[in-house]
């Protein structure tokens, strides 16, 4: 059965929910739908993210599209009244004094994103600053001198912020499309002559259906916001996504030691213990109140190759063998915790300066590339996503500030190569 609209949103995941979102806001009379595999929205790697979010960049267009789509997140639970889970404890980066003297650090400081924090008042909160020499020299350990903790940062839960977008959409009429696999489409000539082997080099090519497993979609515009899976998608109309998935796990602890340090609060009114990224190796650690627990990830970047796998399972042994030494050299309280649950996702990155891309190629607009920020980059994204639609040179995002839509594009990309990815 065909089925037509105006745009069709491939991807229920958060930047799917996002651009159908702004899209619709902004030109209301349009047919939109969203497609995906799932049985349900935010099911890919949305729900197996560590959800926590930061405006802490190197680059400034990350540094907008974070502090908007923030603020955004904030708008929602605290103006609008919808609970998105969402606590503002803070991010807490950890280190000695050259790791602490980065400019960016600085720059931080001086704008007043972030303070620094000294060693006397890490030690207080339980943190073990000082490994032994046999940790530092078997494991590459450094020293913690200090830290540097952002103020507008924090958790919130991926479910309940794909529950609003969700709630929003059905309001506007926009169309849910479940268990519904996409086929790699091709191009299709505009005009079509009904001969062999078309469409011919000189023909003019356009995407004008989508073949799924619940039969055809067609419409004037696509939109792939398919995070990992972009590439193999697009790969047979010839079109670069620019995009490498990577495994990524997360490990929830618990356990009494656990307990005591998660309300180690540094930020006044949360009560709560920030992100916590330890030195030496990104072990980010991520508190977690509703299960009274610590989730535990890193983004490491060696003998893990690029590949996708639909059923990626976490390993019990990484965080045995890998992660557990080092993170209780820094948290002794770590040595009676177990690990309740785990799992294991993608990270879709751009290769090249770790930012999103948001493009156009014919009548198709792919954002993707999210490198590990999808959820906390989700608003703005849709936002230059519904700009590009819609024509605008110039995206406006929440909060009043504002991007050149083609700044996120692959001709005449205008983004430095971000420093700060964890």
């Amino acid at each position: 059965m065909l089925k037509s609209f105006d745009v069709v949103v491939i991807g229920a995941g958060i930047t799917g929910l996002s651009s159908a979102y702004h899209i619709k806001r902004m030109k209301d009379e349009l047919r939109v739908a969203i497609v995906d595999k799932k049985t349900t929205s935010c099911q890919g790697n949305t729900a197996r993210s560590s959800s926590a979010f930061r405006n802490l960049f190197s680059s400034e267009v990350n540094r907008k599209i974070t502090q908007s789509t923030i603020e955004f997140y904030r708008h929602v639970q605290f103006e609008l009244g919808f609970d998105l889970g969402m606590h503002i404890n803070g991010y807490l980066f950890l280190g000695d004094n050259k790791f602490l003297g980065n400019p960016t650090f600085r720059r931080f400081v001086d704008q007043g994103m972030a303070r620094y924090v000294d060693e006397e008042s890490l030690c207080k909160a339980g943190f073990r600053t000082r490994p032994s020499d046999d940790e530092i020299g078997l494991m590459n350990l450094s020293n913690i001198e200090g830290g540097l903790l952002g103020y507008e940062c924090g958790i919130l839960s991926p479910e309940k912020i794909c529950e609003f977008y969700v709630s929003e959409l059905r309001k506007m009429g926009v169309e849910f499309f479940f268990g519904t696999e996409v086929f790699p489409p091709s191009l299709q000539p505009e005009t079509k002559l009904d001969y062999p082997g078309e469409p011919f080099i000189w023909q003019r090519t356009t995407l004008k259906s989508l073949e799924t497993s619940s039969g055809s979609f067609t419409a004037d515009t696509f939109v792939f916001c398919t995070d990992v899976w972009t590439d193999g998608l697009l790969e047979k109309m010839g079109i670069d996504g620019h995009t490498r998935g990577k495994k990524r796990q997360v490990f929830q602890v618990t356990g009494p030691g656990v307990l005591s340090l998660l309300h180690n609060s540094f930020l006044d009114g949360e009560g709560l213990m920030p992100v916590t990224i330890l030195p030496s190796h990104g072990i980010v650690l991520r508190p977690e109140p509703q299960s009274k627990s610590i989730w535990v990830t890193i983004a490491e970047e060696y003998n893990r190759d690029f590949s996708v796998n639909e059923d990626t399972q976490p390993e019990p042994e990484f965080y045995e063998r890998g992660l557990f030494p080092v993170v209780v050299a820094y948290l002794p309280q770590f040595r009676d915790s177990r690990v309740t649950s785990m799992w294991a996702g993608h990270y879709a990155y751009n290769t090249i300066d770790r930012t999103h891309y948001v493009f156009e190629d014919k009548n198709i607009i792919v954002a993707t590339g999210s490198s590990g920020s999808g959820i906390m980059k989700a608003d703005a994204i849709g936002r230059v996503v519904a700009s590009l639609y819609s024509g605008r040179k110039r995206t406006t995002l929440y909060g009043g500030y504002s991007i050149d839509t083609s700044a996120l594009g692959v001709h005449g990309r205008r983004v430095k190569e971000e420093e700060m990815v964890i």
